[in-house]
């Protein structure tokens, strides 16, 4: 048991790791417009996952493709899927190529706390008094960086929000994970070869003529399909609550690397929103045993 545990907490970590350092390896490819960069990614995300589902997980494919056959619906919440992740994964590729990895940060700290609100609306689940409170601060952090600042802060909102509506719909799918985004990158595979063909083909004169380029831009898929599979067996491995914990290892890193190796600034208006971020996620964390206790007492 304590050598699964420990298997687990190794491949989930691995997995927040790597999410965490992809500003590093998106910014390898600031040469390449952020939609090229996307289309690629869709390309070969679906030959790894092809490899991935074909080669590991072929028996439940079978039987994730016949469900997907008797229930149509399940098509449609594919490509739904499929279209927010790209909206995701858009932003995020455009926030590195424009120098706002700070904004990517905050948007995956947010995010927890938005699910939470998706919770109460769609679900028509019950927050305690602990969560109530957690997601007022994380609203006043947000309302006081947009009014420092300026300007909503775009990225952040979109991840955060793009996200978490992935997340409902994956919630409504019934196929496994690996089945689920190959289904999504080969839906949106034909606009992603229709665009580098039809509306900007230059992508591909890198292929033969710039092999460092060539390889970055085929190891994208790797970048989507090696953490689903780590993340996949530390899930299984991990209790909720560790997990739910090890998520913000990724946006820390982000955070980390925004401030110490690409330079931006870290002043007071991101000072106070990150303060109020972090007092909702701690609140949010322990919202549990603090209405626990409140409950013994009474």
């Amino acid at each position: 048991m304590e050598h699964t545990s420990k298997k687990g907490l190794m491949t989930a970590l691995s997995c927040y790791i790597i999410w965490g350092l992809l500003p590093l390896y998106w910014a390898l490819l600031n040469h390449v417009s952020p939609y090229n960069i996307l289309a690629q990614r869709i390309i070969w995300s679906g030959i790894c996952m092809a490899i991935v589902v074909f080669g590991l997980h072929f028996k439940q494919f079978k039987k994730d493709f016949q469900l997907l056959k008797e229930q149509r619906s399940q098509l449609l919440l594919l490509l739904l899927a499929s279209v927010i992740i790209s909206v995701n994964w858009f932003t995020y590729i455009w926030a590195i190529a424009n120098n706002q990895i700070m904004d990517t940060s905050l948007g995956y700290y947010i995010n927890p706390l938005f699910n939470v609100v998706l919770g109460v609306i769609l679900f028509k689940e019950v927050l305690s008094v602990p969560k109530k409170l957690s997601v007022l601060i994380a609203t006043i952090g947000i309302v006081l960086l947009t009014y420092q600042v300026g300007s909503l802060p775009l990225v952040s909102m979109i991840l955060a929000i793009s996200f978490g509506l992935y997340g409902v719909v994956k919630k409504k799918l019934l196929i496994s994970p690996f089945t689920s985004i190959a289904f999504e990158a080969w839906l949106l595979t034909p606009l992603a070869l229709l665009y580098t063909t039809m509306v900007d083909n230059t992508v591909w004169s890198y292929f033969g003529t710039d092999w460092y380029t060539s390889m970055l831009l085929i190891a994208c898929g790797l970048t989507t399909s090696v953490p689903l599979v780590l993340f996949s067996y530390g899930a299984q491995l991990l209790p909720l609550n560790l997990l739910g914990f090890l998520q913000y290892v990724s946006p820390t890193i982000a955070l980390l690397l925004a401030i110490f190796y690409f330079g931006e600034s870290f002043g007071t208006p991101q000072m106070i929103a990150f303060g109020c971020i972090w007092i909702a996620l701690v609140l949010f964390s322990l919202s549990n045993q603090i209405t626990t206790r409140i409950s013994l007492k009474k």
